[in-house]
C-alpha cells in the first residue's frame, strides 16, 4: 500500500481546497494520470497520480480544506492493469459512472460546468471549449447535450423541514439554506482564492494610507494610432488601448522612479527597483487575479499586447503558477474592461506604492482651441502610498503619463 500526501504546492502555500476528485475507490490508474484538483490562494492546481496501481481509499471530498502533508489517496500498487488484466474492483465499491471521463481533469472548466456535464451525461473531454484559453463553458456543455436539459429541482440541500419561500434568483447559488430571524440565507464556504484576496485587501487597507488622484486623458489621437497600428512580426495582432497605457506608464516610472519603489518592511528604507514588473488585475471565476508582466520597459507595444493576451488567457483558465503573480513593482486595474465604471479607488498591493485604475473611455464634449468638440476621454484613478508619495511627486508622474497618452508620437511603439 502507498499513501499519497498533499505535496508542497509552492512558496508560502500550506493549504488548499479540494475542487475535484477524479478517481473512486477500486479504480485502476496509471502514473501521471489526473488525480485531484486543488485550489490554493491564487491558482487551481491539477495533481497527477504518483504511481500505477489501484485506488484503495479516497480520504478527501470536494470542498474539503486540506494541508500539505495530509493523506489524500491510498493506492494498492501490487497489481495493475498490465500485470493482471483480470483485476476488477471490489464488489462493494461503486464503479465509475459512464458519464464521467478521466479526461475531465485536463479540460479547463469550472466545477459547476463539470457538474453540469456529469448531470447531462456529456463527456466534457470531447468538447472543444469556446471560452478564454479553450475553457469549456456552460453553453458549450448545453450545446453538446443530445438529450433534453433537466433542471435540478433541488440544487440546495435544505437543513430544516419548513422554510419560508425563497427569493427567485436568476443565478443559481450553491450552498445550504438556513432559516434566520429575518429570513432564509444560503451559506456558502468562501473559496481559498477569495480568502487570500480578502486577507490581502484588508492588510493593504490597514497598513497603507491611500490617496487617490482622479484625472482624464484625451486619447482620441492614440485611439486612431491604435486602430492603424500594424506589427510586421504579428500581422494578425489586434491592439487594445492597454498596451499603450503600459508603455506610457513605463516612461513615467523611468522619469519618476519613486513610484516604482517599495518600502522595506524591516528597516523602512526605500528600495528603488531597477526593473519594471507590472501586475495586471484580471477578473476571473475565482476572483481578481494579478499576473505580472516582467521587464515591461524592454518591450514594444506589440510585445506587451502579446503578453497581455497570454496572461489573460492563463488567469481565466487557471493555468498559471503562483510565482506568476509575484514580484510586481506597479499595478494596473483595467476596470473599464469589466463594465462602464469610470473612477474608483484601486487598492495598492503590498511591496508597491502605487496602483492605476483605467476606467471605460467614452466620447465626451471637450474644449479644444476654444471650441467644443467630441473627444474620446479616458478616466484614470491613481492611488498612492502616502507614507512615501505625496502630491509633489505624484502629480508630475500622472501629468507625464497623460501627456504621453495625449501625444502618442512622444514615445516609440
Amino acid at each position: 500500500m502507498m499513501e499519497f500526501k498533499l505535496p508542497d504546492l509552492g512558496e508560502g502555500v500550506h493549504e488548499g481546497q479540494i475542487l475535484s476528485v477524479y478517481v473512486v475507490e477500486g479504480q485502476e490508474i496509471t502514473e501521471d494520470s489526473p488525480l485531484l484538483e486543488v485550489e490554493t490562494d491564487k491558482a487551481a492546481v491539477e495533481i497527477p497520480s504518483p504511481c500505477t496501481g489501484i485506488v484503495s481509499t479516497v480520504h478527501v471530498t470536494e470542498k474539503q480544506l486540506v494541508h500539505v502533508g495530509d493523506v489524500m489517496i491510498t493506492f494498492s500498487t501490487e497489481a495493475t492493469t498490465t500485470e493482471s488484466p483480470k483485476t476488477t474492483p471490489k464488489p462493494s465499491v461503486e464503479p465509475i459512472p459512464a458519464a464521467v471521463s478521466i479526461k475531465t481533469s485536463v479540460v479547463r472548466s469550472s466545477p459547476s460546468v463539470r457538474k453540469l456535464s456529469r448531470t447531462l451525461g456529456v463527456d466534457i473531454g470531447s468538447i472543444i471549449g469556446t471560452g478564454d484559453g479553450g475553457r469549456v463553458t456552460r453553453q458549450d456543455v448545453e450545446n453538446a447535450n443530445t438529450r433534453p436539459v433537466v433542471v435540478d429541482a433541488a440544487p440546495i440541500t435544505l437543513t430544516q423541514p419548513a422554510l419560508q419561500p425563497t427569493l427567485a434568483l436568476e443565478t443559481e447559488i450553491e450552498g445550504v439554506q438556513e432559516q434566520t430571524e429575518f429570513g432564509i440565507v444560503v451559506r456558502q464556504p468562501m473559496s481559498q482564492a477569495r480568502k487570500a484576496i480578502s486577507r490581502a485587501m484588508s492588510q493593504a487597507w490597514k497598513t497603507i494610507p491611500h490617496v487617490t488622484d482622479c484625472n482624464d486623458a484625451d486619447i482620441t489621437d492614440i485611439d486612431k494610432m491604435r486602430r492603424g497600428f500594424t506589427d510586421p512580426d504579428q500581422p494578425n495582432l489586434k491592439l487594445t488601448l492597454l498596451p499603450f497605457v503600459l508603455k506610457a506608464i513605463c516612461r513615467s516610472l523611468q522619469k519618476y522612479p519613486i513610484l516604482n519603489a517599495a518600502i522595506c518592511p524591516d528597516t523602512e528604507d526605500v528600495l528603488f527597483r531597477q526593473y519594471i514588473n507590472i501586475g495586471i488585475g484580471i477578473d476571473s471565476e475565482r476572483g481578481l487575479i494579478a499576473p505580472v508582466i516582467r521587464n515591461v520597459e524592454q518591450m514594444s507595444v506589440g510585445e506587451i499586447s502579446s503578453q497581455l493576451e497570454q496572461i489573460t488567457a492563463n488567469a481565466r483558465s487557471a493555468s498559471f503558477a503562483i510565482s506568476d503573480t509575484k514580484g510586481a513593482t506597479y499595478t494596473v486595474s483595467n476596470a473599464g474592461a469589466v463594465g462602464k465604471t469610470r473612477y474608483s479607488t484601486p487598492i495598492i498591493q503590498q511591496n508597491t506604492v502605487a496602483c492605476l485604475a483605467v476606467g471605460r473611455a467614452r466620447l465626451m464634449p471637450w474644449v479644444v482651441d476654444n471650441a467644443i468638440v467630441p473627444r474620446l476621454i479616458l478616466p484614470l484613478s491613481h492611488s498612492i502610498d502616502h507614507r512615501l508619495i505625496d502630491g509633489g511627486r505624484e502629480i508630475p508622474f500622472i501629468e507625464h503619463l497623460i501627456n504621453d497618452l495625449e501625444h502618442p508620437m512622444r514615445f516609440a511603439v
